[in-house]
C-alpha cells in the first residue's frame, strides 16, 4: 500500500495490515505532519515491498521510500566583520610600518609621527650625535663667542653627501633670536664614518639658551636636528 504526506509529499509503502480494518494515524518522518490513514478497500491484493526494502517500524516513526521534498541549501558562513575589519587594519599598519621612507618623502609631516612612537625616519641618511654648545669669553669684551662643537655621521650603507649646517639660537621660550650656517666638515661620509663640525658665533645675543643644529636647504622634517644648552659650560 502507497501512501502520500499531505504536507511534503513524501511516499511510503506500508503493509496494509498495520492499517488495521479501522484505519489508523500516522506521521511524516520527513516533516513530521500527522495524518489518518483509511483502510483499503478489498480489491486486489497490494504488492508487498521486496525483501529488503525498507518499511514502516512505526506508525509514529514511517521510513520514507521517496521524499520529493527538496533537500534544504547548506547556509553559507557569514564572514565575522570584527575580524576583518582587524586584518585590514593590521594590513594598514604593516604597509604604513614597511613603506615609512616613501610615506615620509612624500608627506614630510608624517616624519614626526613616526618619530613620536620611536621609528624615526632618516631620508639623507646622516645624523648628529654629541653635540654641546659653550659659550667662551674673549678678552676685553663681555659677549665673548658661542661654540658649537659635534659629531656628523653616517647612517647609510652608501657614501653620502654632507650638506651644509643651519644653526638657530633660541630664548627659553623656544623663540628664535638668531640663524646663521657653517660649512660642513667634510664633502661626503662613507657607511659608518664620522666627522666632527665646529660652528662660531661672535657676540652671541644675551638672551640665547639653546642652540638647534641641522642640515641647511632640507626641509625640518626630513633633516636630523640637534639642540645643545648654549650655557651649559664655559671654557
Amino acid at each position: 500500500m502507497l501512501i502520500v504526506c499531505p504536507s511534503c509529499a513524501a511516499e511510503y509503502r506500508l503493509d496494509p495490515e498495520r492499517i488495521g480494518p479501522g484505519g489508523r494515524k500516522v506521521r511524516c518522518a520527513a516533516c513530521r505532519e500527522s495524518w489518518f490513514v483509511a483502510a483499503p478497500a478489498a480489491a486486489a491484493p497490494e504488492v508487498l515491498s521486496p525483501p529488503g526494502e525498507a518499511v514502516f517500524t512505526a506508525i509514529d516513526a514511517p521510513v520514507p521510500v521517496t521524499a520529493k521534498r527538496a533537500a534544504a541549501r547548506p547556509r553559507r558562513a557569514q564572514p565575522n566583520l570584527t575580524l576583518v575589519a582587524a586584518g585590514l587594519c593590521l594590513c594598514l599598519v604593516a604597509a604604513a610600518l614597511l613603506a615609512r621612507a616613501g610615506i615620509v618623502r612624500a608627506l614630510p609631516q608624517t616624519a614626526r609621527l613616526y618619530a613620536a612612537v620611536g621609528l624615526p625616519v632618516n631620508l639623507r641618511g646622516l645624523a648628529f650625535r654629541d653635540v654641546v654648545a659653550f659659550q667662551v669669553p674673549a678678552e676685553g669684551t663681555r659677549e665673548g663667542r658661542l661654540v658649537v662643537e659635534g659629531d656628523v655621521v653616517s647612517a647609510a650603507g652608501e657614501p653620502r653627501p654632507v650638506p651644509p649646517l643651519a644653526l638657530e639660537l633660541r630664548d627659553e621660550a623656544g623663540q628664535v633670536v638668531y640663524r646663521w650656517t657653517t660649512e660642513a666638515p667634510r664633502a661626503q661620509l662613507e657607511p659608518e664614518d664620522s666627522a666632527r663640525f665646529r660652528a662660531e658665533l661672535a657676540a652671541p645675543p644675551a638672551r640665547g639658551r639653546q642652540v638647534l643644529v641641522r642640515f641647511a636647504a632640507v626641509d625640518t622634517a626630513k633633516s636630523p636636528v640637534s639642540v645643545a644648552d648654549a650655557s651649559k659650560s664655559d671654557e
